[in-house]
């Protein structure tokens, strides 16, 4: 029997996260759509217009969402990328079948999954329990579209999330 971390057991894991990264593959129309929209919700453009927004124009507590968001969005950015380049596992279906496999060939761990899981620890203690809830449900959400829209695979998106609540928790004992 092969050990969990050999060359097999590694195989093995890999064939299991394509497999069932295939099932929840959204199917076209409205289900797809959904996805579309829920995954671009992630995208860092967005939040960091956000961000700046609300640090430019913002009344308290703004200008403290709009820093937090500033600096967890650009930092799990910046980690996700570096593991990328690190692991350059590639995305799942075909090199050009998408925007992102044009813009970003590497798929672990998905920067989506890692930005909005540090966005959603340096934001839950400024905002009510439900709001840091929806805050942690959309970011699970976001995840999974990702997969849905097969530009990630499942094992991508749980490692995004894991390290993006690291370097959130890091951020708030260091940075906030």
């Amino acid at each position: 029997m092969p050990r969990p971390f050999s060359r097999g057991g590694i195989e093995r894991l890999l064939f299991a996260d394509a497999t069932l990264s295939a099932r929840l593959a959204a199917p076209p129309g409205p289900w797809r759509l959904l996805a579309l929209l829920v995954a671009h919700s992630g995208d860092s453009p967005l939040w960091l217009v956000g961000a700046l927004a609300a640090l430019r124009w913002g009344y308290p507590p703004w200008p403290s969402l709009g820093s937090r968001t500033l600096v967890a969005t650009l930092t799990g950015g910046l980690i996700a990328a570096l593991l990328k380049w690190l692991f350059r596992r590639s995305r799942p279906g075909e090199p050009s079948a998408s925007l992102y496999s044009r813009l970003d060939r590497h798929a672990f761990p998905s920067g989506h999954a890692t930005r909005a899981a540090c966005v959603t620890v340096v934001l839950a203690p400024l905002l009510p329990g439900w709001g840091a809830g929806l805050l942690a449900i959309w970011a699970g959400l976001v995840s999974l579209a990702r997969v849905a829209l097969q530009v990630h695979y499942l094992l991508d998106v749980i490692v995004g999330l894991a390290v993006g609540g690291g370097i959130g928790l890091v951020l708030l004992i260091v940075a906030f």
